[in-house]
């Protein structure tokens, strides 16, 4: 999203030092009077409370049991005085309701796909002036987690996790065909020469080698935009987009290796041997899924541009401009992007950490059976793609994609006519958004 492109233990401190300071060596008269003289004093150093809400664009963001290991507990402890309501989207309650009524949560969290969607509401606010009066450190932050959601100069949030790409793969399926498994650094031409031995058929069964989650992946990978910001027309018609396409063709026409469904056939028919993904932990965690034996490598990348991922959806979380309570929401940020939060956030959740810390990142799942004994680190071998600032029309282009790639992939037309189709399409349904 950058420019071209997302405790009052001070007063209980307070509270026992007068407690100390009144007691031993002194008579019950003198007891008495000094409670009275300071009683004043203890009542001004005890915040007000504070209620304030919170609202994540979707469950995913912070499931409610995650809200509670990750803000609501360590609230109690650290900010006994505030305290935070959940409040989900839902028929009535969607930020767009909210802003017709003027109730807009003091606290939002949503991702990149986002942004652009709340600042045309106008609810976001630079949180530069409240970083510098709480002497927030963002040296703590991974820069590229800042940078990629800072607009203009202008910093609207605070990452609090960040999505992680990888290969997914069936152990089971590289051991039946005898194939090494794969190991992060592999290129896309790597991919597809292991591709074309796992995609095979044995005793009647199709199996398939590798697929990447949907039809523009690969153009993400290279933070290839959608849409020009400017002229507000398709922008596909580029090297770099008929390079993604060309690659794309490339794994989708190995022999057996047709395009399916890649969570269906990695994840029910077992079929699949390998998927290019962001996190799918908290699906794997399920329990019809404990019997599919997988792992993990660093995502595939191409070779001109080694180790480098897709970009990450980054989890953000800020402050409405409507709050009447801007420090207390701003300290609520700060407790979860702290170290401690974060540490639990890894152990339990899986989620991964926007924080440089090695030990946050070392810990991930520490605390869930379902990712021990996998190869952790592979999330980290590879560095995420910068973002490109998503826009509305970006979502034109995408099922104009959809639409014609498979005429382009089955051969009936080449990869010119193929850009040349996306963009008249898609201008035209962006056309018909501007006239609304």
């Amino acid at each position: 999203m950058k420019g071209n492109r997302t405790f009052a233990c001070a007063a209980l401190a307070v509270l026992t030092a007068i407690a100390a300071g009144c007691s031993g060596g002194q008579s019950a008269g003198t007891n008495e009077k000094s409670d009275k003289t300071n009683e004043p004093a203890s009542k001004a150093s005890s915040p007000e409370p504070v209620k304030l809400k919170l609202q994540p664009v979707g469950a995913g963001y912070l499931y409610e049991e995650d809200f509670q290991m990750m803000i609501a507990e360590p609230l109690k402890k650290k900010y006994p005085h505030i305290t935070v309501e959940y409040v989900l989207p839902a028929k009535g309650t969607m930020i767009d309701d909210l802003v017709a009524a003027k109730t807009v949560p003091d606290l939002l969290l949503y991702g990149i796909g986002n942004y652009t969607q709340y600042r045309d509401l106008g609810i976001l606010t630079d949180i530069t002036p409240y970083l510098t009066k709480q002497k927030i450190d963002l040296s703590r932050f991974k820069p590229w987690t800042i940078d990629n959601i800072k607009d203009n100069g202008k910093l609207y949030s605070l990452p609090y996790a960040t999505n992680t790409n990888a290969i997914y793969y069936n152990l089971d399926l590289f051991d039946k065909f005898g194939v090494p498994y794969p190991k992060t650094g592999m290129t896309w031409d790597d991919i597809i020469e292991v591709s074309k031995r796992l995609s095979r058929v044995d005793n009647g069964v199709q199996y398939k080698g590798f697929m990447y989650l949907n039809s523009y992946w690969l153009g993400y990978q290279m933070s290839l935009p959608f849409t020009d910001a400017t002229k507000k027309k398709a922008a596909i018609n580029s090297d770099g987009w008929s390079r993604a396409f060309q690659m794309m063709k490339a794994i989708d026409t190995i022999p057996g290796n047709e395009r399916g469904s890649p969570v269906a056939d990695f994840y029910d028919k077992r079929i699949l041997a390998m998927v290019g993904a962001y996190n799918l932990v908290p699906t794997l965690k399920q329990e019809k899924y404990q019997t599919l034996r997988w792992d993990v490598a660093g995502y595939p990348s191409f070779k001109e541009k080694p180790n480098i991922a897709p970009p990450v959806d980054i989890h953000q979380i800020t402050i409405s401009n409507s709050t009447k309570h801007p420090n207390e929401a701003m300290q609520v940020i700060d407790m979860l992007t702290s170290e401690e939060v974060q540490l639990i956030s890894a152990r339990r959740t899986g989620r991964a950490s926007p924080l440089l810390s090695k030990r946050v990142e070392q810990e991930l799942g520490a605390e869930m059976e379902q990712i021990k004994g996998k190869n952790v680190k592979a999330f980290f071998e590879t560095q995420p793609a910068p973002n490109v600032m998503f826009a509305n029309e970006d979502i034109a282009v995408q099922r104009s994609i959809d639409k014609f790639y498979k005429d382009y992939s089955s051969g009936s037309i080449d990869v010119n006519v193929l850009q040349q189709k996306i963009v008249e399409d898609a201008n035209q349904a962006i056309s018909g958004m501007q006239n609304k």
